[in-house]
């Protein structure tokens, strides 16, 4: 059995892992603000289609709802691509998963403007260059850790 042992670098993670808490705590903060503005009463998740249509609090208030759905919905396997490439390239890692935190940041201020549209800007796409970096980074350590193991 091999041991793995953590590079130097690697309390470096607990960044991004305070971004990541940092993003959820903004996202709850915004929606519960909003909820409150719109007066959508628990347990609702959502404001009704029609009241958003109506009523452009409601609308904030679900797109805003929506952005942290979305982000809650990713969380999970984004932090274990980071937390499985971090052990052997916390460096990279870390900005990554920065990367996305910050794009997820960007998504949600568009978002919650109360149009759908503004989620996608010029900078939409800067979760999905963290995203995709880990994804591939975890991948070719796991096909070359493997590789090594069984040759």
């Amino acid at each position: 059995m091999s041991a793995i042992t953590l590079p130097p670098s690697f309390p470096i993670v607990g960044l991004p892992v305070v971004g990541a808490f940092l993003l959820n705590a903004y996202q709850q903060t915004l929606v519960m603000r909003l909820r409150k503005e719109a007066g959508v009463a628990y347990p609702a998740a959502y404001a009704t289609e029609a009241d958003a249509a109506k009523d452009f609090k409601k609308m904030k208030f679900n797109c805003a709802q929506r952005a942290h759905y979305n982000t809650l919905e990713n969380i999970p396997y984004v932090l274990a691509l980071f937390a499985f490439l971090s052990i052997f390239y916390p460096k990279i890692a870390s900005v990554s998963m920065s990367v996305w935190i910050l794009g997820r940041f960007i998504y949600t201020i568009g978002y919650a403007t109360g149009d759908p549209k503004r989620r996608i800007g010029p900078t939409y796409f800067t979760s999905y260059l963290g995203l995709i970096t880990m994804v591939i980074g975890s991948g070719f350590v796991a096909v070359s850790k493997t590789y090594q193991n069984y040759k």
